[in-house]
């Protein structure tokens, strides 16, 4: 195995390898950084029409599965 690892195709399969890995870790990164920004995103906006509508004083369900429910007036198309 190491006789493998100290040859030169062992050393290119090596570096390939590493390559890789550094290539998934950036992908792994990135994805994760915009879900997080997606999921921010959509917190800020519920945030903003709940107060809105406090503001408005409409009756608001605020509790924590009523503020992710979609109303009718959301348009996701």
């Amino acid at each position: 195995m190491f006789s493998l690892l100290l040859s030169p195709l062992g050393r290119y399969l090596l570096l390939g390898v590493a390559i890789v890995m550094v290539a998934l870790g950036i992908y792994g990164k990135i994805r994760a950084d915009a879900v997080a920004e997606v999921e921010a995103a959509a917190v800020s906006d519920v945030l903003r029409r709940t107060e809105n509508a406090v503001k408005a004083g409409d009756a608001v369900d605020v509790s924590a599965d009523g503020v992710r429910r979609p109303d009718a007036y959301r348009r996701d198309e």
